[in-house]
């Protein structure tokens, strides 16, 4: 086997075990650190919006209401679980054209979504950041909360094929 058919053959089976190709991922990163910003600024509206309406309750209710500030902070964990299950992507996620798949190019689960998004804000603010450093040292541009929930962020024009289909 000659080294062309070689990488060839590597690229094929990269393709085949994931579900996915690199070109998949290509600009991958950037997009998604745009799409967090934009996500982190749709959850600032709605955590005033929320902590506003908790607080005049709180006000209401002569101080009964209060632990309704406590749920504030379950707001990121369900904004991203909800739109990661139903959608694929949250809505930075949408607008900068990539998706979140499990690694064999099925869609993500209601679980997928709530552990990648419980393992994130566990390691990242811990980390300072520097946990998600890791996507610079794999091919498919995953983050440790990916690997640990076999999931992988792609280019959204990428179709929902199935290892299946891409065998066919």
């Amino acid at each position: 086997m000659t080294d062309t058919q070689a990488v060839g053959f590597n690229k094929v089976a990269q393709k085949l075990r994931f579900g996915i190709s690199p070109s998949d991922t290509r600009g991958v990163l950037f997009d998604r650190s745009f799409a967090y910003i934009i996500d982190f600024i749709i959850l600032v509206v709605l955590g005033l919006i929320a902590g506003f309406i908790a607080f005049i309750l709180t006000i209401l209710s002569f101080g009964i209401l209060s632990p309704l500030l406590a749920l504030l902070s379950f707001i990121p964990l369900l904004y991203h679980s909800y739109f990661l299950s139903q959608q694929g992507a949250t809505p930075g996620m949408n607008a900068m054209g990539v998706k979140m798949i499990t690694m064999d190019g099925k869609p993500v689960t209601l679980l997928h979504a709530l552990l990648t998004t419980v393992i994130f804000y566990l390691t990242v603010p811990a980390t300072s950041f520097l946990i998600l450093l890791v996507a610079f040292f794999n091919d498919e541009k995953r983050t440790l909360h990916d690997l640990l929930t076999h999931t992988v962020v792609v280019n959204d024009e990428i179709p929902n094929a199935t290892i299946d289909e891409i065998l066919k």
